[in-house]
């Protein structure tokens, strides 16, 4: 026997619509606004009347636009969840229909916005004035204004638990006497709620005051829709402007990133207060930054326990795939604020950091209106503040006025979550989180270089001396001066050459922890990735012994590496091939998965040289593990990474070269510490390799003009190093 029953919803269930699933008065708000952009208006007037007595208190929510027929009411407002807005085709696929006045693209789609109301009062009460829209063939909108309007109340209170939804009678007055009308000339519609939830503040005015102004884009036209808040006090006093603000900013940073992952920036560094320090400005710089998504992909579809060819396939995909929300736009407004900083480009930094108070974060929009809850206060959707916990040189939240900006008819397959807060997290999200960080991490690159500038010209710092530079120029001072005490000379002499030595030894002290450090972690941290997935293996059924020691090889690559910089070393004879071949078999596991070859030719002059080995495998392995990173941001079937040595005037010289990407950046900036255009880079690795080569002798950068001369096959026209050892090795 079947039995067959259908549901039968609760009249609670439109309570928890309402009291659940908005979080707070504000998006509620947010929500009735957006059906007034939804509707064709061209304004909404927000207005709270005996705001501060709870009893009397009520929230009148009004605007112009087309209002609600009668069989709207009844075929489409009194059905929860309708896809009136956004109809879904035979596909599954979302419909785009626009509104015929404004040619808005809908920002309700769920058919649950209208009762966020519910959040607000007990009671609401809807007034509406419907209009007919006729657009002739010419594209001629005429605006037919209907000869009735509709009055409706709903008291949610009656919507208890112990009704079903279906018991409970809407009922609504259709009124012809105009006299009578609230809308007399136009069509609109009005929603009054009373018996408040909870009773409003100052700071909550003023929440839902940086809200409203964000609610728009800024973008928009403003004459197009605009949003009009009152209390009927004075809550909203002093409330600050940001417009000011924005155009003092020192740095200002707009990226456009299109279908194709075409990224165009215009940058610019401007003090307005101290021209002296100069200005940066960057017009049309374009790349193509599909490639660079490859290790963000790759990483997350490993944590994921993703295996090697599935990966590779996505990765392969995506090479000829567009992104799937269209062409974005990126602009962000900066501020440095430590004194020094304010008073190069403001005289009121008070304001300005009432701004940033207010406005500060990234944002997101979807044509004219805001997808919440990205760039709200403690939402740090894209990690800038933990990022900035890691790494100083990182700004913070607090320190940008940022915008993103969505097309919404192409960008249809993000998809906002039916609790308005943020979209929802598919792979789509994925791609779009992706895309937004990379524009993100061009920007801190850009302004990190600025601010090391502004920093140094504020501090007046010059070019810093080595330690031993300056020992010696304190050498040279005492024999310069007229000692009438020679044996106190001789002290000095002695104590400066003591103070030498003390900081050579707490150097080399500290870059060992430092360079066993940095492998390490990047090996722990493959290693973290690499246990679920020999889990997996040993688990499987049927158990596959060649995949099985495939995951243990990976393993024991990793541990190698670790071990590779543990071991004693000191400054003794180690064998340059061995100990090159240790480092590169490091990584075999790497190589393979990104299907990178590494050709090795050694000069058999030079067999031994004088390093410790710690230094030497942390310098080659750090260098190699760069380049597998950005051949991985390239499409390339052969990818390859070139080591050779040599002598070159009796020093011998290691120079290691991939076909990658390259360089952008000068050495100075390559080996300034806690520089990096990685994801998840630290910044430290070229900075150690720097550190370390100043006792050993010299590490730079090579231009594609001098690979020729040293017979780097022409493959290999990607990020160039030299590291060259002093003499009498």
């Amino acid at each position: 026997m079947e039995n067959i029953k259908h549901f039968k919803p609760k009249a609670h269930i439109l309570r928890l619509l309402g009291e659940e699933l908005i979080k707070s008065p504000i998006m509620a708000i947010y929500e009735l606004v957006k059906n007034s952009y939804d509707a064709d208006s061209s304004f909404v007037n927000v207005s709270f009347s005996n705001i501060q007595n709870i009893d009397e208190a009520k929230v009148i929510i009004e605007d112009n636009g087309t209002g609600l027929t009668s069989e709207v009411i009844e075929n489409v407002w009194l059905e929860p969840g309708t896809d009136h807005r956004k109809p879904i085709d035979d596909n599954g696929n979302r419909v785009i229909n626009r509104s015929p006045v404004f040619n808005r693209v809908p920002m309700g789609e769920k058919g649950v916005g209208r009762f966020a109301v519910h959040k607000l009062g007990n009671v609401i009460k809807l007034t509406t004035r419907p209009a007919k829209i006729i657009v002739n063939e010419s594209g001629v909108i005429n605006k037919e204004v209907l000869d009735y309007e509709i009055t409706l109340t709903i008291d949610w209170i009656a919507f208890s638990q112990s009704k079903y939804l279906e018991d409970i009678p809407i009922t609504w007055q259709t009124n012809k006497d105009e006299s009578k009308f609230h809308f007399k000339e136009n069509s609109g519609t009005l929603i009054e709620v009373t018996s408040l939830k909870e009773p409003w503040t100052r700071r909550m005015a003023r929440s839902l005051k940086r809200n409203v102004v964000s609610m728009v884009s800024p973008k928009s036209d403003l004459n197009s829709f605009k949003i009009n808040l009152e209390f009927g006090n004075n809550w909203l006093e002093g409330f600050p402007d940001a417009t000011e603000v924005l155009k003092i900013a020192p740095y200002h940073y707009t990226a456009i990133l299109d279908e194709n992952y075409n990224l165009e920036v215009d940058y610019e560094f401007k003090l307005n207060l101290n021209p002296e320090i100069g200005e940066n400005i960057i017009n049309d710089s374009k790349e193509n930054v599909r490639g660079l998504l490859r290790p963000k992909i790759r990483e997350r579809m490993l944590q994921d326990l993703v295996d090697t060819d599935e990966i590779n396939e996505v990765l392969n995909k995506l090479e000829e795939s567009k992104n799937p929300f269209g062409n974005i736009m990126v602009e962000i407004h900066s501020y440095d604020m430590d004194p020094d900083s304010f008073k190069d480009y403001t005289y009121d930094s008070k304001t300005v950091k009432s701004v940033l108070k207010e406005n500060s974060g990234i944002k997101v929009f979807k044509d004219d209106m805001r997808v919440f809850n990205y760039g709200e206060p403690g939402n740090d959707w894209l990690n800038i503040d933990i990022e900035r916990v890691q790494n100083k040189k990182w700004f913070s939240n607090n320190q940008v006025i940022g915008t993103v900006y969505l097309d919404s008819i192409n960008s249809t397959k993000l998809i906002e979550k039916t609790n308005r807060e943020g979209f929802v997290e598919d792979n789509n999200f994925s791609i779009f989180y992706d895309c937004i960080r990379l524009i993100i991490e061009d920007f801190k690159v850009r302004r990190q270089k600025d601010r090391e500038k502004w920093l140094a010209l504020n501090h007046k710092i010059t070019h810093k001396k080595s330690y031993k530079d300056q020992t010696s120029l304190f050498n040279d001072l005492i024999d310069s001066t007229d000692f009438s005490d020679k044996e106190k000379k001789e002290k000095l002499k002695i104590e400066a050459e003591n103070l030498q030595k003390d900081f050579e030894e707490k150097k080399n002290i500290l870059l060992i922890p430092a360079g066993v450090g940095m492998t390490a972690s990047v090996a722990l941290h493959e290693i973290e990735k690499l246990v679920p997935r020999m889990k997996e293996v040993i688990n499987a059924t049927p158990f596959l012994p060649a995949l099985g020691n495939e995951k243990v090889n990976e393993l024991n690559d990793y541990v190698q590496g670790i071990l590779s910089v543990l071991r004693k070393g000191g400054s003794k004879p180690i064998n340059i091939k061995e100990s090159i071949e240790k480092a590169i078999s490091n990584y075999s596991y790497k190589l393979k998965s990104r299907k990178i070859e590494v050709l090795t030719n050694f000069d058999d002059t030079i067999e031994i040289i004088k390093c410790d080995k710690r230094y030497f495998m942390t310098m080659v392995m750090n260098i190699i593990d760069n380049s597998i990173y950005w051949l991985d941001t390239i499409y390339k079937h052969d990818k390859g990474i070139y080591i050779k040595t040599y002598l070159e005037n009796d020093f011998p010289v290691i120079t290691i070269v991939d076909n990658g990407p390259g360089l952008k950046d000068e050495i100075t900036d390559l080996v300034r510490p806690f520089f990096s255009r990685k994801d998840d880079g630290i910044g430290i690795g070229l900075y150690l390799i720097d550190t370390i080569m100043m006792k050993y002798g010299k590490f730079e950068m090579l231009e594609e003009s001098e690979l020729e001369n040293i017979e780097i096959p022409e493959k290999y026209r990607g990020a160039a190093l030299k590291i060259t050892f002093n003499k009498n090795q």
